[in-house]
């Protein structure tokens, strides 16, 4: 062989040896279009259930109307207390089958004047104080005898519970009284009381009244002395068998 030819292909044979193989084409990675890209789709959520509508404010029990020109207040008995009307007793109410026998009734001392009247000066809130402690005392003496030991008053303790207040007073003029007459001056006093069960509160007996000292003869101390006397029978004679 030629020499230059042997060079030839020797160079050849060299050049082959020394290049690399060529590598094979990479595959390209899936795409976002590529079955294998998609992500698997999450279950639509279901519809948020609707708030609950606030239920509307109920509206209030309407109170019962006053009676007695605004003096009969009959939230201070309990609302729905139908009242009777009377001589002795001008308003009262009782718990049909009442019979105090072999109970024991509390005297107990009286709430402060509430003056339901507007215009009272401190001469009459002066005198509605002074019956509220004095009246009891009145009522106890009355009822101890007109129940004639089938009951029992106490001013400590009871199974029942007597208690009232004073709702106006007038203290009046004893001057007027004396040189005007006809009425001018006189005294006047409201009340109202009620007879509950101790423990329950359960209202038994309820009354509201009022009385005038007109005359110069007599005081509204006189009057409530009397009253207390008429009370007393009016019970004993419908709550004690």
């Amino acid at each position: 062989m030629p020499r230059p030819l042997a060079l030839l292909m020797g160079s050849a044979l060299c050049l082959c040896a020394q290049e690399p193989p060529t590598p094979p084409p990479a595959q390209a990675a899936p795409t976002a279009t590529t079955p294998e890209a998609q992500p698997l789709a999450a279950p639509a959520a279901p519809p948020a259930a609707p708030a609950p509508k606030p239920e509307p404010p109920k509206p209030a029990a309407p109170k019962a109307p006053l009676q007695d020109n605004g003096l009969l207040d009959p939230a201070w008995f309990g609302d729905g207390t139908t009242f009777a009307t009377g001589d002795d007793v001008d308003f009262f109410w009782i718990k049909p089958g009442l019979d105090l026998t072999g109970h024991t009734v509390f005297m107990k001392p009286w709430e402060d004047p509430a003056m339901l009247r507007k215009g009272r000066d401190g001469k009459d809130n002066a005198k509605a104080t002074e019956l509220t402690d004095s009246f009891p005392g009145m009522l106890r003496g009355a009822l101890t005898g007109a129940v004639n030991g089938k009951a029992k008053v106490s001013r400590t303790e009871g199974d029942l519970t007597l208690v009232g207040r004073f709702v106006d007073a007038n203290a009046g003029s004893k001057a007027a009284k004396w040189l005007i007459g006809l009425g001018a001056g006189s005294e006047t006093a409201t009340w109202d009381l009620k007879v509950v069960d101790t423990k329950t509160g359960e209202l038994l007996l309820a009354v509201h009244h009022r009385s005038i000292s007109g005359t110069a003869m007599s005081t509204i101390q006189d009057k409530l002395v009397k009253w207390a006397d008429k009370f007393a029978t009016f019970v004993a004679v419908r709550a004690v068998k």
